[in-house]
């Protein structure tokens, strides 16, 4: 028992660095996918409560377990907003927006997961159950992997291709973990129901997916070092100069970056986005600037700061006068 409760603490722990990396990264940046990683970690964290109770409180197992055999509402909730939110955190790296197809499996599931619940008490009905979700999964890695297919940044693809098997992998391992511990270990006859509700494949797992955006947070995104004074002055120049320009937010993002001397790809990666919109953006910042290529920014740009260089000395001259 001791080290069951410690391996709940550890899962908690792990579930909550995560998220908490997700939060931070969501507040800097305001890149909706770590908003919704945020979310879909919280459902995961809530998952382990509830089970962690029933392992280790007799009085709410009994109860928990009786609920679930005819209207299973807490399970329901949390595999509903796993579903939703994983879809959406794939549907973002693939720069794309949850279609009516989507909300239509959505609402299948949930229709899904009611009606089994109506069915006569039985260890079949709960593997029906349970099926649901892992079918789901299962398209999850399909949507995936199509989206490998789409023209996007490099690393978006990457992800895409890793949550495809491990989507693909676990959807398999979950169904037969379920049917062996269901038709083996559970308990449902009319005097007793004993439910062994802890999935080792859903920790696996959600423990890969947090390992995965561990090695997203820490390895794969630069992490930018302190700037110089130089280095913030340049930065304060070169946003007055995008704001000289009207350039847009997303514009002023991409003009730093060309600044910095980064590729379009390169550009693509950093800010999630696909080619062919960074190069709409470039488009669209040489006609502001009138230019026709990459070469001709950096002279633009120096004097501009020369000129800014010469109105700060002479104001600095008419105030001491």
């Amino acid at each position: 028992m001791i080290a069951i409760f410690v391996y709940n603490i550890l899962l908690i722990i792990l579930y909550s660095i995560t998220m908490a990396f997700a939060i931070n990264s969501y507040l800097k940046e305001k890149n909706k996918v770590f908003l919704l990683i945020s979310f879909y970690l919280a459902f995961f964290i809530f998952d382990n409560i509830i089970i962690y109770m029933t392992e280790f409180i007799n009085s709410f197992a009994q109860s928990y377990d009786q609920a679930f055999m005819s209207a299973p509402a807490v399970k329901t909730i949390i595999f509903m907003g796993n579903a939703f939110f994983s879809a959406s955190i794939i549907a973002e790296l693939r720069k794309d927006k949850l279609k009516p197809l989507h909300y239509g499996l959505l609402i299948a599931l949930a229709v899904w997961m009611v009606s089994i619940p109506l069915l006569e008490n039985s260890a079949f009905k709960v593997w029906l159950y349970y099926l649901g979700n892992q079918i789901f999964l299962l398209y999850l890695s399909f949507y995936c992997w199509r989206g490998t297919k789409k023209e996007l940044p490099d690393l978006n693809k990457g992800y895409l291709k890793k949550l495809a098997i491990i989507n693909f992998l676990f959807s398999i391992l979950i169904v037969l973990e379920d049917s062996f511990v269901i038709f083996n270990v559970d308990q449902y006859s009319s005097l007793t129901t004993k439910i062994y509700n802890r999935s080792i494949s859903e920790d696996i797992f959600s423990i890969t997916v947090c390992l995965l955006l561990f090695h997203f947070f820490l390895k794969e995104r630069q992490i930018s070092e302190e700037e110089s004074p130089e280095e913030q002055e340049e930065s304060i120049m070169i946003q007055r100069f995008c704001h000289a320009h009207q350039f847009t937010q997303r514009e002023t993002e991409v003009f730093e970056l060309l600044m910095f001397h980064r590729t379009n790809q390169e550009i693509a990666d950093q800010l999630f986005l696909s080619l062919g919109t960074v190069k709409t953006h470039v488009h669209n910042i040489f006609i502001k600037l009138d230019i026709k290529k990459r070469t001709q920014i950096f002279p633009l740009f120096e004097d501009y700061q020369a000129s800014s260089s010469e109105k700060m000395t002479l104001k600095k001259s008419n105030d001491f006068s």
